[in-house]
């Protein structure tokens, strides 16, 4: 006669006593080490639409500030590509990963308007009101304030618009479906970039306003049109200017967060001769470390 098949419980009373004696499982995570890190390593968040999504592509302005800050900060790309300040504010409030709240937020850029700035006769979808840009932009601040109080904030205002450039752009990428509207206008640009100063001086925020910066530069148009790739983004040139101007405000405004290169080359961050006052490096520069007592050069270390 065949034996009536095990209970469900003497099943399951089998595969825990199987279990507890069962060798560990090579692949399940190993207990945290005794003397596991207390140190919350420092950010820097760049929030913003496609110029700063494109930011971390080589040579970008992103790229620029993380090599600048290697070892001594975490910089986020907080980019979202096509996204005018509606949408996101919306994100931002409604559980969107974007600025990591505590005080290791050290620095946060915002730099949105160049998607609100589209004329809405042609691009109704991605335009903003001017008054509502300016009204989004102050509830972007409050909100990143609340959640990283002791954070520095940086707003950038949207660069031009180099109408020849965005012209020839269209016709290159849609030939004769093209039809020579602009949805962007570099008069319509600057309305904005305004508004985006004259918030940030409300609210005691620093800014890069690169409307201005950038048609300021010696050589006028023939030189700005230069900064960007297709009348709106940044070129190579662009991004270099924006990187910059973006270090020399914090320099000037947040000197505490400002990080010195190397004496003997200044386009070098990364080793000893560099110097922050508020962020040192995660563990000694190699050249502090002594060979025959390396345990406490790391001990002695502010890191």
């Amino acid at each position: 006669a065949r034996l009536a098949p095990p209970s469900a419980d003497k099943i399951t009373m089998a595969a825990v006593a199987a279990e507890s004696t069962a060798p560990p499982n090579k692949r399940s995570r190993a207990a945290a080490p005794a003397h596991a890190s207390t140190r919350e390593q420092p950010r820097i968040v760049l929030f913003g639409d496609s110029i700063t999504q494109f930011s971390f592509a080589p040579g970008g302005w992103g790229a620029r500030l993380a090599d600048r800050y290697q070892r001594r900060a975490d910089v986020l790309n907080r980019g979202y590509s096509g996204y005018n300040t509606r949408w996101a504010l919306h994100h931002l409030q409604n559980g969107g990963a974007v600025v990591p709240g505590g005080d290791a937020t050290k620095l946060v850029t915002i730099f949105f308007g160049a998607n609100d700035a589209s004329l809405p006769e042609l691009n109704l979808r991605q335009h903003v009101p001017l008054d509502e840009y300016a009204s989004n932009t102050r509830a972007i601040v409050a909100h990143i304030r609340e959640q990283c109080p002791s954070a520095s904030l940086i707003l950038v205002a949207c660069p031009p618009i180099h109408e020849k450039g965005r012209l020839e752009f269209g016709l290159q990428r849609y030939g004769d479906k093209f039809k020579g509207d602009l949805e962007r206008t570099n008069e319509s640009a600057g309305r904005y970039a305004t508004a985006c100063a004259s918030v940030a001086a409300e609210l005691d925020v620093a800014c890069v306003n690169l409307w201005e910066q950038m048609q300021a530069v010696e050589g006028g148009e023939a030189t700005w049109h230069s900064f960007l790739c297709d009348g709106l983004h940044l070129s190579d040139e662009g991004n270099e200017f924006v990187a910059s101007a973006v270090a020399k405000t914090v320099k000037a405004e947040y000197p505490e967060l400002d990080v010195s290169p190397d004496p003997y080359n200044a386009a070098m961050f990364g080793n000893s001769g560099t110097t922050c006052p508020s962020m040192v490096p995660d563990g000694p520069w190699h050249d502090r470390i002594d060979h025959e007592a390396y345990a406490a050069s790391f001990a002695s270390h502010e890191g």
